[in-house]
């Protein structure tokens, strides 16, 4: 009887675990994201114009105070849960970015478009930075699994563009692009490298 029982309550579990990982999935697609165009390389990866956005951004902190002992993605996810000087509710967007100003261990949320043209709203924390990304040319490529692949997929990615015979752009370091919540099952996160690129080595083929 006990075994039936179980059993049972297995099944539920299951099928609840299915059905809140689709409302994840579905839900994940209506974010915003960055605004960019994209041509797909013959060498294996994207060249994206990114148009320019604002990103709110924060660092490993070393700080013994309570109100920073917070994890890096739980600073961010105050600030637009209205721990701002404007108490202001900020939609929450895709994806959240590792590196964007090539500060290492430093992760960035974009802010919608419409609260970027408004102003952005000062934060509370004094752990966190309001930057405007100028519009920018990069090689991006996918990749699956957890982020300790980085330095791998990386290096991969800055061969594919020298094969191609395209140069980095010295001011920049890798950027790395999550989409998925870390629940998410490691073979289905959508992860992504970009690089940048200068625009003067760039010949797209428009046929």
């Amino acid at each position: 009887m006990n075994m039936k029982i179980n059993i049972g309550l297995i099944l539920i579990i299951l099928a609840s675990s299915v059905i809140g990982f689709a409302g994840i999935k579905l839900t994940r697609s209506g974010y915003e994201s960055p605004k960019y165009t994209s041509n797909k390389h013959p060498g294996g990866f994207e060249i994206r114009k990114y148009d320019e956005m604002t990103v709110v951004s924060t660092k490993k902190s070393k700080s013994k105070k309570d109100n920073e002992k917070d994890s890096r993605f739980m600073r961010l996810f105050r600030y637009i849960d209205k721990s701002n000087e404007k108490g202001e509710k900020i939609d929450m967007t895709t994806p959240v970015f590792m590196g964007v100003k090539g500060n290492e261990g430093e992760m960035s949320f974009v802010l919608p478009i419409k609260i970027a043209a408004q102003g952005a709203p000062v934060p509370s924390s004094d752990s966190l930075y309001i930057t405007k990304i100028k519009p920018g040319t990069f090689a991006a490529m996918r990749f699956k699994g957890r982020s300790s692949k980085e330095k791998i997929v990386a290096k991969t990615l800055q061969a594919k563009i020298s094969k191609a015979g395209l140069s980095v752009d010295k001011t920049s370091k890798p950027i790395f692009a999550y989409y998925d919540p870390p629940w998410i099952p490691v073979f289905l996160r959508r992860n992504e490298v970009l690089i940048k690129i200068n625009n003067s080595d760039l010949k797209i083929d428009s046929n």
